[in-house]
């Protein structure tokens, strides 16, 4: 064999070597299948309470920084125990992610922002779940193992101990002193009563508007007798200039036992407190006497009742028809005064069909008294005079827990007797969801993916196509929230990026200008790439020297000169 032929395999050799060695590193690196080992634990406080607290708990802590090169984006989530950490599918966000990099400078702290309850959609069932701190990187994305820390479900509670034990379930009334609606700049009481009486620990009230995260109001409050209470507690009015503004708190107790091994914690229910500044807002209650459906000609009594009965003035009640498109709003007779804090009307001359019903509330005076809205009801009237038969209709959604802003909702009405012919008009509140959809053998569907963000009231309506022989009926109405886009890289933004901060770039700037964006969400690491890049390099090479011809040397030329 020539030399030359000898240095053509042997850097066909070398090359094949090294794109052996790339590419097992990068089957590697890219394939992996990620480890749940623990980085370290997490520290929460406090370390038990109610699966329907929210938050959680109010901090957690990681016992050390993310690795080197992994503080990038630091997510917090929990799930049950036996899940794999990254099936998003069941281990769902428990705070806004934290971004922007640094994070493997010093332990990392990230507050929840929901109920156990609500991160996992449904009301865990009893058994081991864990709580967990991910830390990504830039290039790499995400690290295969994680900050942990097991938890126990028992029954309404749950538990950082190891096991549910012998701790005895507690429960936690409040109360605040003034109730109800007062003016800004008014203090407030708040007490808290945690039975039974013998618990030792700490109360933290809480206080949250609308849909924002949960804030703490001032310091824990020591346990003593089985009462804890915050006086002055800080309930701000509304920050805009407005004459009349009003801010609606709801306010919890959270309390925290000193021995999580002798007591659950608990949580209160909710308690409205509202801060109103300028005239004091009136809110009405508005019912009837009798329950949607109701046959043609049924006299029905409508009553609007004030939040105080010492306030004067009246109320103007009206209907109008939604199920025919565009119908006018009509009076209901005239105004009607208030008297005791309640006004009534009885109407019996509705239309067949579904009708929005509406009290309005015009106080006396207007110096000192607003009304705080108007309070509508959806009611059907049937045909006939009730002659038909009786129908139900029941109303599912799936999913049946809580849904991702964009995502399909599927709505289910089903109506009994499954014989009853008609239409379902599906309701979002006084709001129709899509056209009415045709009954068939019971059942009508309807799918919709423009519920907005927030909690919204659905009901499905069945009107029968034979009044005569059906009755109309209406469902219960249901609770349904809707969360903003998850795009399960933990951050909660939905710009897919991980850093939180909504841009989409990765940089944890904002500004939207560079960066790359994180490649936890892709699952493809820089260096699988690289790898990927220098195996091709190296079979090239390969394939060029190995098909590489000697050039062949010219024979030589005989120039007349030289003979």
């Amino acid at each position: 064999m020539s030399r030359q032929r000898r240095r053509n395999w042997f850097a066909l050799a070398l090359a094949a070597l090294l794109s052996s060695g790339v590419l097992a590193t990068g089957v590697v690196l890219a394939f992996a299948t990620p480890a749940q080992a623990a980085l370290g634990g997490i520290t929460i406080e406090p370390t038990t309470g109610s699966v329907d607290a929210n938050p959680m708990f109010a901090t957690a802590t990681s016992s050390a920084a993310c690795p080197a090169g992994y503080g990038e984006n630091v997510s917090l989530r929990v799930g049950p125990a036996s899940a794999s950490h990254t099936d998003y599918t069941q281990f769902r966000n428990l705070g806004r992610a934290l971004g922007g990099g640094g994070l493997d400078q010093t332990p990392v702290t990230i507050p929840p922002n929901r109920s156990l309850a609500g991160a996992l959609g449904a009301t865990p069932a009893p058994g081991a779940y864990m709580i967990i701190m991910e830390c990504f990187s830039l290039t790499a994305g995400r690290n295969a193992d994680d900050f942990q820390l097991p938890i126990q479900v028992c029954g309404t509670s749950w538990t950082a101990a190891p096991t549910c034990g012998a701790a005895v379930q507690t429960s936690t009334a409040l109360e605040a002193e003034p109730a109800g609606k007062v003016e800004e700049g008014t203090p407030v009481t708040l007490t808290a009563t945690v039975d039974p009486a013998a618990a030792t620990g700490s109360v933290q009230f809480m206080r949250q508007v609308g849909s924002q995260t949960p804030e703490p109001i001032g310091e824990p409050v020591a346990v003593a007798g089985g009462t804890a209470s915050l006086a002055g507690a800080e309930l701000p009015g509304d920050p805009g200039q407005a004459a009349d503004a009003h801010v609606k708190y709801e306010v919890t107790a959270v309390f925290a036992p000193s021995d999580a091994n002798a007591y659950f914690g608990s949580t209160s229910p909710l308690t409205r407190v509202t801060v109103y500044r300028g005239r004091f807002p009136v809110e009405v209650a508005f019912a009837a006497d009798k329950a949607s459906p109701q046959p043609s000609g049924t006299p029905i009594v409508l009553t609007a009742t004030l939040d105080r009965d010492d306030v004067a003035g009246a109320v103007r009640f009206t209907r109008q028809k939604t199920d025919g498109g565009g119908a006018a709003e009509e009076n209901i007779g005239a105004p009607v005064a208030v008297t005791a804090g309640a006004a009534t009307v009885t109407v019996s001359d509705l239309a067949v069909g579904v009708h929005s019903l509406r009290a309005r509330f015009t106080p006396t005076d207007t110096a000192a008294f607003v009304a705080e809205g108007v309070p509508s009801l959806n009611f059907t009237v049937g045909g006939g005079s009730g002659s038909g038969q009786d129908t139900g209709t029941a109303l599912t959604a799936n999913p049946a827990s809580e849904q991702v802003e964009g995502n399909s909702v599927t709505l289910t009405a089903t109506v009994t007797p499954t014989t009853a012919a008609g239409t379902v008009r599906f309701m979002d509140g006084n709001t129709q969801i899509g056209a009415a959809a045709t009954l068939t053998n019971g059942a009508a569907t309807a799918s919709t993916s423009s519920l907005s963000v927030g909690n919204h009231t659905l009901t499905a309506v069945f009107t029968p196509a034979d009044a005569t022989a059906f009755n109309p009926s209406t469902s219960d109405p249901r609770a349904y929230r809707i969360t903003p886009v998850d795009d399960g890289d933990g951050d909660g933004d939905g710009d897919g990026d991980g850093d939180g901060d909504g841009d989409g770039d990765g940089d944890g700037d904002g500004d939207g200008g560079g960066g790359g964006g994180s490649l936890a969400s892709t699952g493809a690491p820089l260096i699988a790439i690289g790898a990927s890049g220098l195996v091709l390099i190296g079979a090239g090479t390969g394939a060029m020297l190995l098909t590489r011809r000697r050039r062949p040397e010219p024979a030589p030329v005989s120039w007349p000169e030289d003979e």
